[in-house]
């Protein structure tokens, strides 16, 4: 909770609260700008740490605005706003959708963020962090991967398509093989997942490799050399389906390539909720030992943060 006295009441506690309002969504747009710049002049890796970055604050924004609705709902619109601003060669009515859609899932984010802070009684950070973490993520990497799309920002290389192999396909492949890579040949990779139900038998382990590679290559429609890596069937099946796709084939591939990002994100948001977990609940800390915050009872007996003091 939020408390802003209201006006002619306490009005030196209400100035104060505002203005700590300010800097909270001031320093969450802040990183949000620096990752949207990072992004869009293709620094994939400070991005995403910026990203990481970004989640942590957004969470902590959302603690400290959890019940002043009006400010915090300007707080999303201005962080969708600050991810947005260096995708400018993008603008499109395709780039409006997109930043609409950032928009509402950080919102519906912040809004799971605050039912939690409403159904406890007391203030349970890692709670609000794994209820914002998730949709957050999702909103903010599908956005980035739209809007350099919509920019021109894409291009489609070996290298690139190995780092995004890399992102994509890797998390959930090591689920099944702990030591893959996109380097790693397609062969080898269809032999160690066929070895996981056959352990040792050759003859039926080379089947399954066999039988591996006539559906995968029936399901993207182009020849798989297992001698190849894995990263270099995906760049070459990917050439070949670009040349020769229609115009709703490409919306419907679009279509499977975000639905891939937003499972390869859910595949990866319990890695990251511990941490951001622990370095949100400092940053609580340090805002209440620094008096930049403090807790009430509401109620006397539901935990509020108040910023009036």
């Amino acid at each position: 909770m939020v408390n802003v006295p209201q006006a002619g009441i306490e009005e030196s506690s209400g100035q104060a609260a505002v203005f700590k309002i300010y800097v909270v969504v001031f320093i969450t747009s802040a990183i949000a700008l620096l990752g949207g710049y990072f992004i869009s002049h293709g620094a994939i890796f400070w991005g995403t740490l910026t990203l990481l970055l970004f989640l942590t604050f957004f969470a902590l924004q959302v603690i400290l605005l959890g019940a002043a609705d009006n400010y915090l709902r300007t707080a999303v619109i201005l962080n969708s706003l600050a991810w947005a601003s260096f995708f400018y060669e993008a603008i499109s009515l395709y780039f409006a959708i997109a930043l609409a859609f950032l928009f509402l899932f950080l919102f519906l984010a912040a809004r799971q963020g605050k039912e939690e802070l409403t159904n406890s009684l007391k203030i349970k950070v890692g709670r609000v962090v794994r209820a914002v973490v998730g949709i957050s993520t999702t909103a903010v990497v599908i956005f980035a991967f739209v809007s350099m799309i919509l920019a021109s920002k894409i291009t489609l290389t070996e290298e690139k398509v190995y780092e995004l192999t890399d992102a994509v396909v890797t998390p959930i492949a090591r689920h099944y093989v702990k030591d893959f890579s996109p380097g790693m040949t397609t062969g080898e990779l269809f032999t160690k997942l066929a070895e996981r139900n056959l352990a040792t038998n050759r003859a039926a382990v080379s089947q399954a490799v066999s039988q591996l590679k006539k559906d995968a290559e029936g399901y993207v429609g182009a020849e798989i050399d297992l001698r190849k890596s894995v990263s270099l069937n995906i760049y070459q099946a990917l050439q070949l389906k670009i040349s020769t796709l229609t115009f709703q084939a490409k919306i419907y591939w679009a279509l499977i390539i975000l639905g891939f990002i937003f499972l390869s994100v859910k595949s990866i948001e319990f890695l990251i909720a511990l941490p951001l977990s622990l370095l949100v609940f400092l940053l609580y800390q340090a805002a209440l030992v620094f008096n930049f915050a403090s807790v009430g009872l509401k109620d006397r007996s539901q935990e509020v943060v108040l910023l009036d003091k």
